[in-house]
């Protein structure tokens, strides 16, 4: 109502005979000035919203990801009141979760880092959007929900495919170990990934951590690369050295998600930018903030990826990586 009571006194005045501007200034020009001045683009709506972030625990890629929500909300105008940190407890994160419901502060929405975070979040603000990021095999954890939106973290199967692909060529046999209780819906998909890309997927179930040394023996000599998913049975310390031993005793390479298991002695890893998951988070932010009626996103591919290489595991296992190194995306390690 006031724009158009301001519309309706400019327009009576501009009618006036003390005023020369109708005959001077174009109408159109009036028109875009008025419908600009009443009609601000949607970063304007977001201004004076305002957010927290809680995080399962310090770490410094839940780092990376906050500092990039922060520069990413503050172009966009959205305030970010509170930084709280779970320190990895379940008990310390409900603490959080009620100190938050017994302050002042009421967000607009919140920004969740990691599982725990998420998984409480979810639970505790059911009319507060949540956006989640920086949770493994987030699809393990039914982060599903009316006011629920979240980026992935991990990068696309087809992207991790395309990597290895311009590393060995195809057509090559890749293996993978899983659990299908952690992992099933991951493996299925990347079948159909490889098909498309002419890769032979040969692929070994396990139920326990113990069998995965076995299960990969088994595919030796059948395969030309082994891939590592994030799932719980088969990544843990004493399984990652045993396959990181095996495949470099039989120059295979090894890619993954995680930069931390190149750093290890994998090939190759294919993450996402954490810093740039934290501006997609703040551009996520605004759409949410900037149209009520939406309330959720679902859940998005990370917008741009990393590509982490071991080049002394190149150099051992005798893989040339001259292709990936002009990548403004990869990272050479060491």
């Amino acid at each position: 109502m006031k724009n158009i009571r301001i519309i309706t006194i400019i327009y009576t005045y501009l009618r006036t005979p003390l005023c020369n501007l109708w005959k001077t200034v174009s109408f159109s020009f009036i028109l875009t000035f008025l419908l600009h001045a009443s009609f601000p683009d949607a970063s304007v709506f977001a201004a004076g919203h305002t957010a927290i972030v809680i995080q399962s625990q310090t770490i410094v890629a839940y780092s990376e990801a906050i500092k990039g929500f922060e520069e990413g909300c503050k172009e966009k105008g959205i305030s970010i009141k509170a930084i709280y940190d779970m320190k990895g407890d379940v008990d310390e994160g409900k603490r959080v979760i009620k100190n938050i419901k017994n302050s002042q502060i009421s967000p607009d929405l919140i920004l969740a880092v990691g599982v725990l975070a998420t998984t409480l979040a979810k639970e505790e603000f059911a009319d507060i959007p949540v956006i989640f990021c920086m949770v493994i095999n987030h699809e393990r954890f039914n982060l599903e929900g009316a006011n629920i939106s979240g980026i992935s973290s991990e990068a696309s199967i087809g992207n991790q495919f395309d990597v290895l692909r311009e590393l060995i060529g195809t057509p090559r046999n890749v293996g993978v170990v899983y659990d299908p209780m952690k992992t099933g819906k991951i493996v299925a998909e990347a079948g159909l990934v490889a098909k498309r890309l002419a890769f032979n997927f040969i692929k070994t179930e396990v139920a326990s951590e113990g069998e995965v040394a076995s299960a990969l023996n088994s595919m030796i000599g059948k395969i030309d690369a082994f891939w590592i998913i994030p799932d719980g049975t088969v990544v843990t310390k004493e399984s990652l050295e045993t396959i990181l031993k095996m495949s470099l005793k039989h120059r295979l390479p090894v890619f993954c998600t995680s930069s931390a298991i190149v750093k290890a002695g994998a090939l190759v890893s294919i993450s996402p930018d954490y810093r740039q998951t934290g501006i997609q988070a703040a551009q996520m932010a605004q759409t949410l903030l900037s149209s009520p009626t939406v309330i959720s996103l679902g859940v998005k591919q990370p917008d741009k990826q990393k590509i982490t290489v071991n080049t002394q595991t190149a150099g051992i296992i005798r893989v040339d990586i001259s292709s990936l190194r002009p990548r403004p995306d990869v990272v050479l390690y060491p």
